[in-house]
């Protein structure tokens, strides 16, 4: 079939993420598709891959999209009447360490409480599951029947079938050479077959996707790693119906096939394969890395001791995408309002049929129908962009795959990529570091500087009683947290004011000098980001943002912001530091080296000096007490830190890190954007309803919202306690007794002030009161609900 000269939809990719997006769009409606391949369809990373399809993820919304390539998959090819290969045999995934295992047990407690089916087995019992497992050093397994494995090939062909068969065209032969844009829209896309003009773009290209966007003009953190598995020669005595295993202690997985074995792994020491993928690449291998497989064909010997006695049949080492995370890249930038990514997907052959799904729903309907962010394209940006921290990042991603997911673990490589200016000072005070959006951030301090590093657990580490210090300073004394890597915008110009009455909730017409806690919000209402918003003056506020969420944030205001220069919006995240000085003697510790007095009234912002430093100085708060934000030129901060550690020494000041302030935002129940609210909430499920105007006559979710206050919300974010001795970190099973009701704990932390731990979840409207219970690794607890904060309800400490 030729190119057409136009189609409304074009998706550039031909592998089983691309024809799957084409045969979704068909099913809503949409058949003026074109798909258009480099060479021939699966010729990509599709054709090699293992095909085994896994469920359950770290988030309800990414379990329900991988549970929707389940449900694909088992109807398709009596839709398409194209085989796909489909066995839903069951998935086993043993530990083989207690520390797997107590993951495990977490994960199965996190999978029931969002309704999936999931099991834990003792060893006995995955024995016989799985008849080839030798039990030594098992501790238990989980077992989920619905899992299973697919002939990726054979599922990409019934996809075009389906396709196809609904008047969607497919090209082959058909590499795009360029892409045409007009502002914030593609127009068209040039291939070596010619031009084709389009409404709307999907880049499923996948380990090519950086390439595809850079036609654009856009970035997206994506590259291709090589990845090895062996399929043996056939084995006699190999049982019927096996299901995929998975030992991740070993790093190995399994799928049956044809009377042999699949076996593959993530390995330390894979490659990035090219800085830029060769131009002719076809359906090619590399040169098998017997080194490097080594350790995953002990292992795999070790647990299943079949395998040692079964001969290789062929060697695949093949180059498959990778993200710095190893999860996929969806939606759009802020670059484009039609050029939707849809690529990296590692796991591409069990997300394809959620994917496609939800691709075809984002461009329908303008949302995906779950949140996505832990996919979203845009929770990487500039550092991750830059390629030798994207090699590094990827590899280091791919030999991690299969590591345990300890709560506290330690960020993988590339460190120290983007430091504050006083990085060094908190590192000679002793600061341990995490890392978000590539920028170093004290977690917590060791003040005697022992230079000791976090034991990985799921329990109180090490770190505990010096967290539980710094949470007391700021309770008690006076703390100060480095918040330098805020992402902070500008937005400046005539028609500021206006765009931000269209996407706020709140009010933003307010004083100069106001400081404004408000959500972004959605045509359907939902949360699209949790800010807070200065006015400087009557033509320019002031954004702040979380560390990681700025690049997501600014693309929702660029796709509302006039086109017509009126809006300017800056990002200023390296021009700041932000030192948050935090506690009742916060005051006397800033009068102290200011000629200030710091008596402005709460949620106000003055520009004031500190030491020798011109400062912002915002009196908002994340932790529950008196306290400021101080935004300061870079070239400054040192100074500013140097002197106000100084003065501090008679009021007890702390350094404290983010562990700690997550503690103390938890005893205020102050809310986490991706964690307590997401896209998919709106402001009268979470609480927030008296922030929002609903009848602002601009307002983009005015509609909507009015809508849902006429009706009621769904679901109420509640807050509760338990006072057992358990830990928890999120992800844990809430029970109302009486009417078995059950949710999935977004927030969970202990409150060293208040002496408890706390939790936040959302329950159906309507469940408010009665007996309830948390399940922590399969073992439940009492928990109370809570009426409101344990710490300060009235937020007198804040106003000082």
């Amino acid at each position: 079939m030729g190119l057409p000269g136009r189609s409304e939809i074009v998706i550039i990719g031909g592998g089983v993420v691309g024809v799957s997006v084409a045969y979704h769009l068909a099913q809503r409606g949409k058949t003026d598709v074109t798909v258009v391949e480099r060479r021939s369809l699966t010729e990509g990373s599709t054709w090699h891959a293992a095909g085994l399809v896994g469920q359950l993820r770290s988030s309800s919304s990414l379990t329900q999209l991988m549970q929707k390539s389940v449900q694909t998959y088992q109807t398709l090819e009596s839709a398409t009447g194209y085989a796909t290969g489909w066995h839903g045999v069951g998935g086993l995934r043993v530990a083989s360490s207690p520390q797997r295992w107590e993951e495990l047990q977490r994960v199965y407690t996190q999978g029931k409480s969002y309704g999936f089916d999931i099991h834990l087995v003792d060893p006995a019992e995955a024995k016989r599951i799985f008849p080839l497992l030798n039990t030594d050093g098992v501790h238990g397994a989980t077992w989920t029947p619905t899992d299973g494995y697919v002939d990726p090939s054979q599922l990409t062909f019934s996809f075009a079938a389906g396709a196809r068969a609904a008047g969607v065209r497919i090209v082959q032969q058909c590499r795009v050479t360029g892409v045409e844009r007009t502002g914030r829209r593609v127009t068209a896309l040039l291939t070596d077959q010619g031009r084709i003009e389009c409404d709307v773009v999907v880049n499923a290209t996948g380990m090519w996707g950086a390439e595809t966007a850079r036609l654009a003009g856009v970035d997206v953190a994506v590259n291709a790693v090589e990845h090895q598995y062996v399929v043996t020669e056939k084995f006699g005595d190999l049982p019927a119906d096996l299901p995929t295993f998975r030992d991740p202690d070993a790093r190995f997985y399994l799928k049956p096939e044809a009377g042999a074995l699949v076996v593959g792994g993530w390995e330390e020491g894979t490659r990035a394969c090219w800085r830029t993928i060769p131009r002719d690449l076809g359906p090619e291998l590399f040169t098998p890395d017997h080194d490097r497989f080594e350790g995953i064909a002990e292992g795999a010997a070790n647990r299943l001791p079949a395998f040692g006695d079964m001969g290789i049949r062929t060697w695949v080492n093949g180059p498959i995408p990778f993200s710095p995370d190893a999860e996929p890249l969806m939606g759009l930038t802020e670059d484009l309002d039609n050029f939707f990514q849809c690529c990296g997907f590692s796991a591409g052959i069990a997300a394809a049929g959620g994917a496609g799904d939800a691709m075809a729903n984002w461009i329908v309907d303008g949302d995906p129908g779950l949140d996505l962010w832990h996919f979203d394209v845009r929770r990487f940006g500039g550092p991750q962009n830059v390629p030798t921290v994207l090699d590094l990042a990827s590899v280091q991603a791919y030999g991690h795959y299969y590591s345990i997911a300890f709560p506290n673990r330690a960020a993988n490589p590339p460190r120290g990529q983007r430091r504050s200016a006083i990085y060094d000072r908190l590192h000679q005070r002793g600061a341990v570091f995490g890392a978000k959006f590539g920028y170093e951030r004290a977690n917590w301090f060791d003040p005697d500087n022992t230079g000791t590093e976090e034991v990985p657990t799921f329990g109180r580490s090490n770190a505990w009683e010096y967290i539980a210090a710094e949470h007391h300073a700021v309770r008690t004394g006076v703390g100060i947290v480095d918040q330098s890597s805020f992402s902070k915008f500008e937005v400046r110009g005539a028609g500021a004011l206006a765009l931000l009455q269209r996407v706020a909730g709140a009010d933003m017409d307010t004083a100069v000098g106001k400081v404004v806690y408000t959500q972004l919000l959605n045509v359907r209402g939902g949360i699209e980001a949790d800010v807070t918003i200065t006015r400087l003056a009557p033509d320019l506020f002031y954004l702040v943002t979380g560390s990681g969420f700025g690049r997501h944030d600014v693309t929702f205001l660029l796709q509302n912001a006039p086109t017509d220069g009126s809006v300017v919006i800056i990002d200023v995240t390296s021009a700041y530091g932000v030192l948050n000085v935090c506690g009742p003697k916060s005051r006397e510790l800033l009068t102290a080296v200011s000629t200030d007095s710091f008596t402005g009234a709460y949620m106000t912002a003055r520009r004031t000096d500190v030491g020798w430093a011109p400062v912002l100085a915002l009196r908002t708060t994340y932790v529950g007490e008196l306290g400021w934000e101080l935004h300061i030129a870079s070239e400054y901060v040192l100074d500013v830190y140097d002197k106000l550690m100084e003065a501090g020494a008679r009021h007890g000041l702390r350094d404290v890190g983010y562990r700690a302030v997550e503690s103390l935002r938890l005893e205020k129940q102050y809310l986490a954007w991706a964690a307590d609210l997401r896209a998919d909430n709106n402001p009268f499920e979470v609480g927030l309803a008296a922030r929002v105007k609903i009848d602002k006559p601009a307002l983009l979710a005015g509609p909507a919202l009015r809508a849902i206050a006429a009706t009621g919300p769904r679901q109420q974010l509640h807050w509760f306690r338990t006072d057992a001795d358990v830990v928890m970190h999120g992800g844990e099973m809430l029970v109302h007794i009486p009417t078995d009701t059950r949710a999935s704990v977004r927030s969970a932390g202990y409150g060293h002030t208040i002496g408890t731990t706390s939790f936040s979840a959302y329950l159906p409207t309507g469940v408010n009161a009665g007996e309830f219970e948390v399940e922590v690794m399969n073992v439940r607890y009492p928990a109370a609900m809570l009426n409101g904060p344990l710490y300060d309800p009235a937020g007198a400490r804040v106003r000082l």
